[in-house]
């Protein structure tokens, strides 16, 4: 029996088909050993694939580019999720766009996908970081908590904690929905692929078969998703438009779109010039 560890970085629904995977029997099935690690660091995932601690895994699409700025072999092998999917909750004083002027507004790292997709949406809103007070909430991203806390006005929130954000009577006024922007990969590095490809193909084609299950479950699958995410299990309705939202977004194929991937180095590009040199094909391997 083969033996595998896969790494997720963040405990949310876009990372945990492995897990919908595993509780149907998927790895089982294909004689792999499969333990899912979750480091709740979206960097620390990558680093833990470059060493091979957790192999094959899913960070977010900046940390696997920077990783590669620094001589790192790791490799795209399937595109879970092409498009960011974040949503700006606020409290009441902000109705709309034009209200974050002057306002203090959470910002996770810019690095990180949250903080990239923040600035991103700044652009296209044509606001400079000037027209308003970025704060910085640091690796382990508290922002809902400095939200309900009112030490911010507003702040980017993944879905899970933006439609929770709403149910509490916060507004959601804007999303990242329109950016083409790659967010989530499965990735491994050439090395462990090169002498492990036959089980990293298995390994792409259960999570095909996850997200088939996924958006043809829907009852199984809010019910294994709920054990991880306990705050909303408490709220059924949140986790269903969770679901809903996550069972459009996810790329039946596994196919990585090369558009999305060449956005990301894009806005990558704006904080480390050499990611223009970087050519989107070169960095993906299909293996289905």
């Amino acid at each position: 029996m083969d033996e595998i560890k896969i790494g997720i970085g963040v405990s949310s629904i876009g990372r945990f088909l492995p897990l919908v995977g595993k509780a149907a029997g998927l790895f089982a099935k294909e004689n792999i050993s499969v333990e899912v690690v979750n480091q709740q660091d979206e960097e620390k995932v990558v680093t833990d694939i470059v060493t091979q601690v957790t192999p094959v895994g899913t960070p977010n699409a900046p940390s696997l580019i920077f990783s590669l700025l620094e001589g790192n072999d790791l490799v795209i092998i399937g595109g879970i999720l092409n498009r960011p999917t974040f949503y700006l909750a606020a409290n009441a004083t902000i109705g709309g766009i034009a209200d974050l002027k002057g306002k203090r507004v959470g910002i996770n790292q810019p690095r990180r996908m949250a903080g990239m997709v923040m600035l991103a949406l700044l652009r296209k809103w044509s606001l400079d970081t000037g027209d308003l007070i970025l704060v910085d909430l640091g690796i382990n991203d508290r922002s809902l908590e400095a939200l309900r806390a009112g030490e911010i006005a507003a702040a980017l929130l993944p879905p899970e904690k933006a439609f929770l954000a709403e149910t509490e009577g916060f507004g959601v006024v804007a999303d990242s929905l329109d950016l083409d922007c790659h967010w989530v990969p499965l990735a491994t590095t050439r090395r462990f692929l090169a002498a492990n490809r036959e089980l990293v193909k298995k390994i792409a084609s259960i999570y095909i078969e996850s997200i088939r299950l996924f958006k043809s479950q829907p009852q199984a699958t809010l019910k294994e998703v709920g054990r991880w995410l306990s705050a909303l299990e408490k709220k059924p309705e949140v986790l269903e438009k969770c679901y809903e939202l996550f069972a459009a977004g996810f790329e039946p194929t596994l196919t990585p779109s090369l558009n999305s991937i060449n956005s990301i180095l894009k806005e990558v590009a704006l904080q480390d010039p050499r990611a223009k040199a970087i050519v989107a094909a070169s960095i993906v391997e299909k293996l289905i």
